[in-house]
């Protein structure tokens, strides 16, 4: 397998398809840089004709207008390098974060709850970004930095290598003194790539919370994550700005006053007659434009080393296992019972186990119910039968079929989860139900007045084509609920998860809800998680959960009577709900 490579070399990696943009670009660029040099050529021969006293009108008209010419020539040049490199840096830009995508996509659903919005934002857009950036201008500033002094250096080698060499010391001074002197910022910068991900992630936390906050008055300042992650992200910032400014600044002075060096030591030649008028005049003239690429090149080290903190991301993203797909497949018109054999599982090695040596047998079509304390284990069993992470040890079966070894779309395809946390796009009710099938808008009504939300759908003025979100109607915490139930009473699989499905809705609607369950979940296998212990009554079993266990199965009844943890909570249960009444 090929070993990746990281750094620059893994930059032009990710852009190896837009390699021929790139390079015609960078050769623009040089040729570009090249011109930028003709009017001081222009100038030196116009001074050779003062100093031989040779000026004449067509020669100085001449040499004027190869000057003009040059400088026209340079700017379109420039133009289309800049429409190579910035063509194929949005390619590449794109591609990129197509590829990421697509292989985050593959990844255990886990992977979207171990990392924060902002966090994932950070890699796919800032990071993502810089590459871009880079590519489409430092590139030609790379090319230019390194192939246009080479050529000049060859060139002033041959008029006077001592002059030339001579040169090369504000050279060496201007970027090895700058460079040692930064040698923590390659560090800051990856502490930099850290900060600006708790920050996105705070920043996101903040505005999530915003209904919290404003209803205790509360303000960004006092929203101690946020502060803190902003207080990080600032005093990093000053530091990288204190880590480069002065070594930028020596790297400005020494090549600015590169003439320092050129202008005594070429004085001193030709007063020995070792250099002429004329090349004394064209290293002087030089030395006012020489050294411009080489400050370029310490920016361009700087943004590399920006860059390599991004490139890490983007790289731990694209080496991160996905999920492994089986090759097995069920019908999704099928009825299945689900069996947890023997399951364990901890989320981060060597730690504790959320789920300890978990059996379950569920029939076909039987409606169950997950009960116990907050953090017994129950929504990890159920993510654990999406695949949202793989079990330590032991194997869940969808109708005898491991589901690791089932086709990951087909395992979607069974499976239909309804969580208390409610996704909605911003989009109609219309397609928010639908959600990318091809459902006619009957079938969605069909579907929504089972959930008991089509009434309300249509007494709005648009009906199914209202949009929701900021720019459209809002819907409570009840009306969401009932919009992902709809989503997965359409989805029609033969598998239903349920988790906490009824907890915004009032009595009403949550007694209609359940009666709506009752007739379109028959032959389908379904999970309740639930804490409102009335609504399961009915299951054909409740499996009961205590510190990642399971301590008790059986119907409602065998468990009440057993006397045991189901029974207490039973109690408990009753007693609560009458004193609220």
């Amino acid at each position: 397998m090929e070993q990746k490579r990281t750094g620059l070399s893994y930059v032009f990696t990710l852009a190896k398809e837009e390699r021929g943009k790139l390079s015609l670009g960078m050769l623009l660029a040089v040729f570009s840089s090249a011109l930028s040099f003709g009017p001081y050529l222009v100038v030196y021969q116009i001074l050779l004709l003062i100093i031989k006293q040779e000026v004449t009108l067509p020669a100085m008209l001449g040499w004027a207008g190869i000057g003009i010419a040059a400088a026209v020539l340079q700017a379109i040049l420039t133009s289309f390098a800049g429409i190579c490199s910035h063509t194929a840096a949005f390619n590449t830009m794109h591609r990129i974060k197509v590829r990421v995508l697509e292989h985050m996509s593959k990844f255990n659903l886990g992977f979207f709850q171990e990392h924060a919005p902002g966090q994932i934002k950070t890699t796919l857009f800032d990071d993502v970004d810089r590459i871009e950036t880079f590519l489409a201008h430092s590139t030609l500033e790379l090319a230019q930095a390194i192939v246009v002094p080479l050529m000049m250096f060859i060139f002033m080698l041959r008029l006077n290598w001592i002059m030339a060499l001579i040169m090369l010391v504000p050279m060496i001074l201007g970027i090895a003194i700058p460079m040692a002197l930064m040698g923590r910022y390659p560090d800051l910068t990856d502490e930099f790539a850290g900060d600006t991900e708790k920050l996105n992630a705070s920043a996101n936390e903040f505005i999530t919370a915003m209904p919290v906050i404003k209803m205790y008055h509360l303000t960004a300042e006092k929203f101690e994550q946020y502060r803190n992650s902003l207080k990080i992200y600032t005093d990093c910032w000053i530091k990288m700005c204190e880590s480069s400014c002065n070594p930028l600044s020596i790297a400005l002075v020494v090549l600015d006053s590169a003439i320092l060096f050129t202008l005594p030591v070429g004085g001193w030649l030709y007063l020995r007659d070792s250099l002429s008028a004329a090349s004394y005049l064209l290293f002087i003239l030089l030395t006012m434009c020489f050294f411009t690429s080489f400050l370029n090149m310490v920016t361009i080290a700087m943004q590399s080393m920006e860059l390599g903190s991004g490139l890490d991301n983007v790289k731990k993203i694209m080496d991160m296992e996905t999920m492994k797909s089986g090759q097995q497949t069920l019908s999704q018109t099928g009825c299945y019972g689900i069996d947890f054999d023997n399951v364990t599982f901890n989320y981060t090695q060597g730690g504790k186990d959320a789920l300890s040596d978990v059996d379950i047998h569920l029939e076909p079509g039987s409606l169950n119910a997950f009960v116990g304390p907050s953090g017994a284990g129950k929504t990890t069993a159920v993510q654990l039968l999406g695949r949202y992470w793989d079990v330590s040890s032991g194997t869940i079966k969808i109708g005898g079929v491991p589901v690791t070894e089932l086709q990951t779309e087909n395992l979607s395809d069974l499976t239909a989860f309804v969580f208390q946390d409610v996704f909605l796009l911003e989009d109609t009710l219309l397609e928010n139900i639908r959600m990318g099938t091809d459902a006619t808008e009957e079938q969605v009504r069909q579907a929504a007045k089972a959930a008991q939300i089509d009434d309300f759908i249509m007494s709005l003025p648009k009906g199914y084509a209202t949009r929701i979100g900021d720019e459209g109607v809002k819907l409570s915490g009840g009306q969401q609920q009932r919009i992902s139930i709809a989503r997965a009473i359409l989805k029609d699989a033969p598998i239903v998860v349920f988790d906490e499905a009824t907890s915004y809705s009032d009595i009403e609607n949550e007694h209609k809800i359940q009666l709506a369950l009752q007739n379109l979940l028959r032959g389908k296998t379904t999970i309740m998680i639930a804490h409102r212990l009335h609504t399961i009554r009915n299951a054909d079993k409740i499996v009961v959960f205590q510190d990642g266990r399971v301590v008790e199965q059986g119907t409602h009844d065998e468990l009440i009577a057993s006397g045991s943890t189901y029974s207490h909570m039973w109690d408990t249960y009753t007693r609560e709900t009458i004193g609220e009444e």
